[in-house]
């Protein structure tokens, strides 16, 4: 039986609200109930008739949420998974900088790790500090295209090309670097030269392109493939 059926018929209807003295794990089975209840009446799932299955119910759930235009870029199959998981977190907002840390109460100082020149939040991390923005710099110099502009992860143009999936692989590449780099400043009290943080950047990168290249490219993208070192 679903959890909402279960709080239905045993709490008389979606009314429920538990006591302030409730245990933590009961309160969030309702919150659960809360946001799933508008798909649910009479027992029975609004959207789905054939019975009570879990996908379903996630897919309902899902489609209640504004979609967002960074998904597919977040998601390529071009991009390193691990870089993956930060940049989705950095887009939802998610990371632990000291500006949140802060205000829960963890520490009294919000200054970057890296640079100590202003209040760390995800903006000035990946954009302002001094020391993303020289890794940044060098990989710009290195790929020949602005990294600036694909920072803010734009909408999906409707036909992404080889250049632009590769594009958005070093964008996130440097997410990951930048924040891997900040944990070792304040966990290891190290931190690594931006010129060596980029050759690490580049090497991870056509290392990459290498092993998603599994069809012949055009003479266009073979000219910028052999500059970059990866043909």
């Amino acid at each position: 039986m679903g959890t909402l059926m279960l709080l239905r018929t045993s709490l008389g209807g979606h009314e429920y609200v538990p006591p302030a003295d409730a245990a933590w794990s009961w309160k969030n089975i309702c919150k659960v109930k809360e946001m799933m209840k508008d798909g649910y009446s009479d027992g029975q799932w609004i959207a789905d008739t054939k019975g009570y299955f879990i996908r379903s119910r996630y897919e309902w759930l899902r489609m209640q949420q504004p979609k967002q235009d960074w998904v597919p870029l977040v998601w390529s199959k071009w991009n390193i998974p691990k870089h993956t998981i930060i940049a989705w977190i950095i887009m939802n907002n998610g990371l632990d900088v000291k500006e949140k840390l802060c205000k829960i109460g963890y520490c009294t100082d919000d200054r970057c790790l890296i640079c100590d020149s202003d209040t760390e939040t995800q903006e000035h991390l990946f954009f302002n500090c001094r020391y993303s923005q020289k890794i940044m710099q060098q990989m710009e110099l290195w790929c020949g295209f602005s990294l600036q502009t694909n920072m803010n992860m734009g909408i999906m143009p409707p036909k992404v090309c080889l250049k632009q999936k590769v594009q958005y692989l070093v964008v996130i590449a440097c997410y990951y670097q930048v924040w891997t780099q900040r944990n070792s400043a304040r966990m290891n009290q190290v931190l690594i030269r931006p010129e060596k943080v980029s050759e690490h950047i580049i090497e991870e990168v056509r290392s990459r392109i290498r092993r998603k290249l599994n069809e012949p490219v055009s003479r266009t993208n073979k000219i910028w493939l052999t500059k970059w070192g990866i043909l």
